[in-house]
Formats: structure tokens, sequence, C-alpha cells
């Protein structure tokens, strides 16, 4: 394949196994819904898209189902400009474990270098399976709006950007997506202002991730 993008950022999806976060993955790549693919680590595309007149190459990252056996290794999270993160608003564990996932996302950063976790990449959170009706088992709103204000609350992100998603029948994907792209380039060009700064103190930094969008 032909890169004629020069800037290439990488985009990872995580969450629970069976969160539903594959078939988005593949929503995002153009693939069917119900097609199965079994890579040997992780799931990977790449795709080059028009933003502002700039044309930037993403690679998506997928986990593959290597979160069942143990944490994600550090490569998987090396040098992302962007977290997708995953959940099924019809499964309580999957849920709760959006805490952990922020934890691993963070301590993996700072295992590669990043010299604090504020520096992590921006993510948007997804609730998948929305074409299921929801049920009294199911995540309610209030509950997923409190987990949002929390984590703004702790000040990990400004704003939490929250889709409610269904892959089977392709509800709410384009909206989400081009939200991400923008995400990940923000960070890319902030960290390159970052590292030029530590040559050229003058510089100034700012956070750019507060893109109007559906949010919690």
């Amino acid at each position: 394949m032909e890169y004629k993008a020069n800037k290439k950022l990488k985009i990872i999806m995580i969450g629970d196994y069976n969160s539903g976060k594959t078939a988005i993955f593949n929503e995002f790549a153009g693939r069917k819904f119900g097609i199965y693919t079994c890579p040997s680590t992780f799931d990977l595309f790449y795709k080059e898209i028009m933003i502002d007149d700039e044309l930037v190459g993403y690679h998506f990252w997928d986990t593959a189902g290597q979160e069942r056996f143990t944490s994600l290794n550090r490569h998987f999270y090396r040098n992302a400009n962007c977290c997708v993160l995953c959940f099924d608003i019809h499964n309580e564990e999957s849920f709760k474990n959006l805490d952990k996932w922020i934890t691993e996302l963070h301590s993996k950063c700072l295992e590669n270098g990043l010299e604090s976790e504020k520096l992590s990449p921006p993510f948007v959170l997804i609730g998948t399976k929305s074409d299921i009706p929801r049920t009294d088992k199911s995540i309610s709103n209030e509950r997923i709006e409190q987990w949002c204000k929390n984590i703004e609350d702790q000040r990990i992100i400004d704003k939490v950007h929250y889709f409610e998603t269904s892959a089977k029948n392709s509800k709410n994907i384009k909206e989400p997506f081009n939200i991400i792209s923008k995400f990940a380039l923000n960070y890319f060009n902030s960290m390159q202002k970052l590292n030029e700064s530590k040559l050229n103190p003058t510089l100034e930094i700012s956070n750019n991730n507060n893109i109007k969008s559906s949010s919690c």
C-alpha cells in the first residue's frame, strides 16, 4: 500500500473481551458485521483521511482477544495518539472494568516514557450493542453520566465524549470516528510542540481536546 500522508497516527481499541469493540473496529475498517478474523497478535488497519485540508494517516489497532489472558503489553500502547474505550451497555462487568482500563492506559504510557499520566492520549467512550433493547440489567444512562463526571472531576480528561453505537446496524459509527480522528491529530500536534518546547522553552503548549460532539 502506498502511504501518501506525512503524518501517521495510531489509534487503539481497548475494553473487555466480548465488549463489542472488535465489531466497532470492523465497522471503522469497512468490514461487514459478522465477518470473523483470527489474527495471531493484534488486528490492524490503515486509513488516510482529509482533516482541515491535511491528509492524515491512521493506524487502528485492536486487541484481537489478547486481553482475555493478561494485561496488554507496552508495545500495544506505545505511541498511541487516541484511545477508543468500549463497554457493552448490557454487561455490568465490562462497565465496572472501565476504571481498570483507564489505569492500564496511564501506567503503560508511563512505562513507555511519558513524563506524566496527564500527557496520556485522550480517549472516546463507546457503549456498544445499542441495537439490543435495554432491560433492568442494562447500564442506565444515569450511571454512565456519573462515570463520565467522575472522570472529569479527577481531571483525567476535560470532557468525556460518549457515544452509543451498534455495529449490527451501523448506528452512530461515523460521528465518533470523526471525533476520534480529530482528537488523535490534536494530541499528535500537541506532543510535537511539547518536544519542540524542550529545545525552545519559549513555546507555549495547549491541550486542544475540546471538540464539540455528543458528551456526557
